[in-house]
């Protein structure tokens, strides 16, 4: 009798323990992580006064940095820049749009998982800058725009290891450009909005430091 208590005691002990490692930690989300990803975007407006240059190059690649703070498991704070570079068509001397966003994202899972999906949102501000365009066919100029935006998207992390993740992620951004000048002298009194819409999908890597 007392060998078989001995027995289930061991039994007990071992499976307890065979529990704990096989619920070893297998992401971290909490605490600073840094990402560098590659981004594939689009643009575009309704507005008049772009014209069609949100069709003449219809997508851009550019790359981008993530810094995030993780108050605990699900809930982050971030800053992220990224530049797309809208080349692929003609030899501009600049096609670029910047954005830079401030933000938070909420994680899902729990530490158990190697999957990690996520919802984020974000202030923005983005700054378009194409030269050269001609209105008339004659005299060229260098625009510059910027305005302020709001930013959503979703995506998911897949850990390797606790502190390194492959991540994908698709957003949108949508606002009004408030400033626009043409080779350094503002455009005012325009009748409409110079409304934006950015499409976007980015593919990197995060470390997060623990």
């Amino acid at each position: 009798m007392q060998n078989l208590k001995y027995i289930t005691s061991l039994f007990i002990l071992g499976f307890f323990l065979g529990n704990l490692s096989a619920q070893d930690i297998r992401s971290n989300t909490k605490g600073f992580s840094i990402n560098l990803n590659g981004v594939y975007g689009s643009w575009n407006s309704e507005s008049i006064f772009f014209g069609d240059l949100d069709d003449i190059e219809p997508a851009g690649f550019g790359i981008g940095l993530k810094a995030a703070y993780g108050i605990n498991q699900n809930i982050e704070i971030l800053a992220s820049f990224s530049s797309l570079g809208f080349r692929q068509e003609f030899d501009w001397d600049s096609y670029f749009l910047g954005n830079l966003e401030i933000g938070g994202r909420y994680n899902f899972g729990a530490t158990l998982r190697r999957v990690r999906p996520f919802l984020e949102a974000a202030l923005s501000v983005h700054a378009l800058n194409i030269d050269p365009i001609t209105f008339d066919g004659i005299n060229v100029f260098r625009l510059e725009s910027s305005g302020l935006g709001f930013s959503a998207g979703g995506g998911l992390h897949f850990f390797f290891t606790e502190n390194l993740s492959l991540n994908a992620n698709g957003k949108i951004a949508f606002g009004n450009f408030s400033t626009a000048s043409l080779s350094g002298t503002e455009v005012n009194n325009l009748d409409e909005k110079l409304d934006f819409t950015i499409t976007s999908i980015h593919i990197g890597l995060t470390y997060f430091f623990h």
